[in-house]
């Protein structure tokens, strides 16, 4: 589904990424790890035009996606998550969650200034639908709370039924586990398998959890200083000489 070749970002005279090339198959979850700096983040900004490569090419189902505007990327199939939280504290679980849709469910302005019939029926469907996704994420008690001032981990929860909302084919899910305790982190790996099963979604994990990452992944990329330097099954990438120099030094 997803498909990305030779993808060079360049800032200035520094490279971040460096001919990337990869595929993330329909239904599959794909694991995108390295260290610090390895450049996962800046491919993510690339697949959802937030950056614009230098070189190479990024295509979705057969679209090229470096064609498209930013906000085009959603309409696409596309949807994420973020490292850093990126909710209204203002607005109830309910609220956030339904933001997710706006890219497909937006009322016309004269039709909303006047209350039409129509208006309040596209409203009500999108709250049920919303109903429907808190549910599977287990926020129904807190739908109606702000956002502002609840657990780190049920907010990541909030960001990911937001996404949902989008009803994407693909999600990206940035550093999900970041900042969660061990407990949470194994419970957040099996919410997402479930929640592939449920709404049968591919993904894209950046995540530094190796232990979540190759329990969840079909496969596993890994990356270093802008590099793909292994590609394949879990088990295979984790013995890979280059992985562990990556991570542990040469020494190891």
């Amino acid at each position: 589904m997803l498909e990305i070749r030779d993808v060079v970002l360049r800032f200035g005279g520094i490279t971040a990424l460096e001919g990337v090339s990869f595929t993330v198959a329909d239904g599959e979850i794909c694991g995108l790890i390295g260290p610090n700096g390895a450049g996962k983040t800046s491919l993510f900004n690339c697949v959802t035009r937030v950056y614009r490569p230098s070189e190479g090419s990024i295509s979705y189902n057969g679209v090229d996606l470096l064609s498209l505007r930013r906000h085009q990327i959603v309409r696409k199939g596309i949807a994420r998550t973020f490292q850093n939280l990126a909710l209204f504290p203002s607005l109830t679980v309910m609220q956030n969650a339904m933001m997710g849709a706006h890219s497909r469910s937006t009322p016309r302005l004269v039709p909303s200034a006047l209350s039409w019939p129509t208006t309040h029926r596209a409203r009500r469907q999108l709250e049920s639908e919303a109903w429907y996704v808190l549910e599977e994420l287990d926020l129904v008690d807190i739908a109606h709370e702000f956002a502002k001032g609840l657990p780190f981990g049920t907010l990541k929860r909030v960001e990911l039924a937001r996404a949902l909302m989008g009803r994407p084919s693909m999600l990206l899910l940035d550093e999900p586990a970041g900042g969660l305790t061990h407990a949470e982190v194994h419970d957040l790996g099996q919410l997402i398998l479930r929640m592939r099963a449920t709404f049968g979604f591919s993904a894209l994990l950046v995540e530094h959890h190796m232990g979540m990452v190759m329990g969840i992944s079909d496969h596993v990329v890994a990356m270093d200083f802008g590099r793909k330097i292994a590609d394949g099954p879990p088990t295979e990438v984790q013995r890979s000489p280059e992985v562990i120099a990556a991570y542990l030094g040469r020494a190891a």
